[in-house]
């Protein structure tokens, strides 16, 4: 009887790790339960946030950084022109147990021969001044990405903040363009700095 049960244990063990392993539409993988490597750092996932405790000072005031992904930071799109859809995921970094956004990564995962496997991370910060004037604006953490099927490319919206406006709301954004050449993420077009235009209910 042990020995029928531990077979059965087997079976279960390795048809789980074929199915882990027959991954055929990346919409399958659950990027907020997931280890994901974010610059040099392998973090763990769960439910949407990095698993660690907030360290405790002497005031008992929590303090480090907890990165997390919420599911609408989570996006689809043929980045590469394969007729197969990547993952493209905006994640951000909180000050533990506040809500100061202190880093930012997008991450992109591709589906290969039934493996998930990570692409390059790229580089999308900008620095943001309207032509013509001077001015000094301070760039809002936090970006909104979309994807644009004509181009097959990641649009990086970035949200810009001027002196006059409160942490909260920047006012001042602008899309930037990225695509795939095959080993890398490069930009190719950038919209104007605009107005952010107003919530409609």
């Amino acid at each position: 009887m042990k020995h029928f049960i531990l077979t059965i244990a087997i079976l279960i063990s390795v048809n789980g790790i074929a199915f882990a392993q027959k991954i055929t539409n990346i919409r399958q993988v659950d990027f907020t339960n997931y280890t994901h490597k974010i610059g040099d750092e392998t973090i763990k996932f769960k439910n949407g946030l990095q698993k660690t405790e907030c360290e405790i000072d002497e005031n008992g005031i929590p303090s480090g950084d907890i990165w997390n992904i919420e599911k609408d930071f989570i996006h689809f799109g043929d980045l590469d022109g394969d007729g197969k859809e990547e993952a493209f995921i905006s994640t951000i970094a909180n000050v533990c147990s506040g809500n100061m956004i202190t880093n930012e990564a997008v991450l992109v995962y591709k589906l290969q021969k039934g493996k998930i496997v990570k692409l390059p991370e790229f580089e999308y910060f900008e620095e943001a001044c309207e032509i013509g004037k001077e001015c000094d604006f301070a760039r809002n953490p936090g970006v909104s990405l979309s994807y644009d099927a004509e181009m097959k490319a990641i649009v990086v919206e970035t949200f810009f903040a001027t002196d006059e406006d409160a942490l909260c709301c920047p006012s001042l954004h602008l899309e930037t363009w990225y695509k795939w050449d095959g080993s890398a993420f490069k930009q190719f077009k950038k919209s104007k700095i605009e107005p952010v235009k107003p919530e409609t209910e």
